[in-house]
């Protein structure tokens, strides 16, 4: 018989990019506009139609979200959803993302335009800040952080 495993990890993941962190959240069901797909764990922006959702968003206004994992997708192994998929975007609650810089517990959220990627940088043309969001956890570039999202919509 052949060896399906043999070594393994004494130890699980505590949480992957895209995680609720815990059951007392909110989200909303949108359709991935962006022709490359979006990953796990992503701020996004309002699409071209009400129910789309896009990264690269035209200004901070636009913000709707971060993108929620999902377990049940076919092309999961990818993390991320494809054009034209339903994805989750969570509005409201605390949620696990990869950070794009190095975050401390309690500063303000921002993203990269282009990627949707979250950090705390300064912000600018191309780095929006994310009304009433804050980091909860902290961790260096590239580590897995909470972010905490309010609920409340950036004016318009």
């Amino acid at each position: 018989m052949a060896t399906v495993q043999s070594t393994y990890s004494e130890n699980i993941d505590a949480a992957l990019p895209g995680m609720a962190a815990d059951a007392d959240f909110s989200a909303d069901t949108r359709i991935c506009e962006t022709a490359a797909g979006i990953g796990f764990g992503l701020a996004v922006g309002q699409g071209t139609s009400d129910n789309e959702a896009k990264l690269a968003p035209a200004a901070a206004a636009d913000f709707v979200g971060i993108t929620m994992r999902d377990r049940t997708l076919v092309n999961d192994s990818d993390d991320l959803y494809a054009q034209y998929e339903n994805m989750a975007v969570m509005t409201e609650g605390d949620i696990w993302v990869t950070t794009g810089g190095v975050v401390s517990a309690g500063d303000n959220v921002t993203f990269v335009k282009s990627t949707g990627v979250l950090s705390s940088a300064a912000t600018s043309g191309t780095q929006f800040e994310i009304t009433g969001a804050r980091w909860m956890t902290s961790a260096a570039n590239g580590g897995l952080a909470k972010v905490r999202l309010s609920g409340e919509l950036p004016a318009s």
